[in-house]
């Protein structure tokens, strides 16, 4: 049950970093990678479990915590950042704590030299326990895993899960 949540959690966040269609290709000053690291609490409704089904997930604004060692999608950030993820499971068919896609659209702040930088996006996923899938997360220019996932509310099996909290890791290749 632990990998079913890393996979679906790790597409259900892993357009948080992702850079906006149409961006020119690009990398950090000095051609490196910039990796982040973030951490989420995310609500389901009306939850994941061995019952089908379709629904909303949310992390309630922008709770979350994002840290990263390089630009971002243009930002260049003096600190840690908040983000948030809100969407849409089960929307080509209901889903279970072991399949299933979606949409959603993330936002993080970050603070900068010249005050903050925004930006938001918009991302589909889908996860699977059964043929090639495996923990983690890619788009373009963007790629990472999870470290932890920890349902903090139900068990998928008896009770829904409704509420996770994910700490993970990504590198940005192209701004």
């Amino acid at each position: 049950m632990g990998s079913a949540f890393k996979f679906a959690v790790a597409v259900l966040v892993g357009g948080l970093l992702l850079p906006p269609p149409g961006t020119a290709e690009a990398t950090s000053a000095d051609g490196t990678k910039t990796h982040c690291t973030f951490t989420s609490t995310i609500a389901l409704e009306p939850g994941l479990s061995v019952v089908p089904s379709s629904g909303t997930f949310t992390s309630g604004g922008e709770t979350g915590t994002v840290s990263c060692d390089g630009p971002v999608r243009g930002i260049v950030p003096t600190g840690p950042g908040t983000l948030g993820v809100t969407g849409r499971y089960g929307t080509r068919d209901p889903d279970t704590c072991f399949a299933g896609e979606g949409d959603g659209r993330f936002s993080f702040t970050f603070p900068t030299a010249t005050g903050t930088g925004k930006r938001s996006n918009v991302f589909t996923f889908s996860f699977s326990l059964v043929g090639l899938s495996a923990n983690g997360f890619s788009g373009d220019g963007f790629g990472g895993g999870f470290d932890e996932v920890q349902p903090e509310e139900g068990d998928c099996l008896v009770h829904p899960v409704t509420r996770i909290v994910v700490k993970g890791h990504g590198t940005i290749e192209r701004q």
